[in-house]
């Protein structure tokens, strides 16, 4: 003969249960979403960073289509370059605003940082435009090099503004008379400049490099360790054999 369920019989979850359970639930949630969201900041950091470089890329491609490779593209002795700079590229880019050499107060405000978190103020002589899809561009002439150095804000003021993550030094550089969008200084690099957050690149800051890491390599990996340099050349050198060399000299 079947038993009759009693009112003692029970059908759900007592609110001691309820309540380890959700304990259970809220200590894995605080274990697992930094986690999570540091994936997600780094992933849309990437995605950011390639779309600059492939719209920026592409305007140098043009110019040098134009009047060949960036270093004849302005006479220091006679002209003010980082305009001359903003004139020839700015032809191949969707611009919505340009500021020239006047930075707006609110990111006179800002405190941008270095890969290990120094703060640094953005550059007055850089010659600064606004993207259509929101990065901002500070283009000035590089005396080192002969040629146009660029700081990039991928995702504009938004933070974290710090090197390495959302902002970059780029350079319009060459190689064998072939243009080259590359990190800064010359691409295939001398010893001193790599993505450090100990090295600050010769005279620049911590982070100075990290735009060549993630042309060679694709990834952020300098964020979450210290890159060996000898698997910094490793990796530099297959960008190189990809453009056709085979020597870092």
């Amino acid at each position: 003969m079947l038993r009759q369920k009693s009112r003692n019989d029970r059908f759900g979850f007592t609110l001691a249960e309820v309540l380890i359970t959700l304990g259970i639930i809220g200590v894995v949630a605080a274990m697992t979403m930094p986690s999570l969201i540091s994936k997600y900041n780094e992933k849309a950091w990437l995605t950011a960073f390639k779309r600059s470089y492939s719209i920026l890329n592409q305007a140098y491609l043009r110019v040098y289509e134009d009047i060949g490779i960036s270093r004849n593209w302005c006479d220091k002795k006679n002209a003010e370059c980082s305009q001359v700079y903003f004139n020839l590229l700015s032809t191949y880019l969707s611009i919505s605003e340009v500021w020239g050499y006047n930075l707006p107060q609110h990111l006179k405000r800002i405190k941008y940082r270095d890969l290990d978190g120094s703060a640094f103020s953005l550059f007055s002589n850089y010659y600064w435009f606004v993207l259509n899809d929101g990065a901002f561009v500070g283009i000035s002439y590089d005396s080192e090099f002969n040629m146009p150095l660029m700081l990039v804000d991928t995702n504009g003021s938004k933070r974290p503004n710090q090197l390495g993550k959302d902002l970059f030094f780029i350079t319009l550089n060459n190689r064998d008379d072939s243009p080259v969008l590359s990190g800064y200084s010359k691409w295939w690099l001398y010893d001193g400049v790599f993505c450090s957050t100990t090295n600050a690149s010769g005279a620049w800051y911590k982070g100075g490099g990290c735009s060549l890491w993630i042309i060679a390599t694709g990834n952020m990996d300098y964020l979450h360790r210290e890159i060996p340099l000898d698997e910094w050349k490793r990796n530099v050198q297959k960008l190189l054999i990809k453009f056709g060399s085979s020597s870092l000299n």
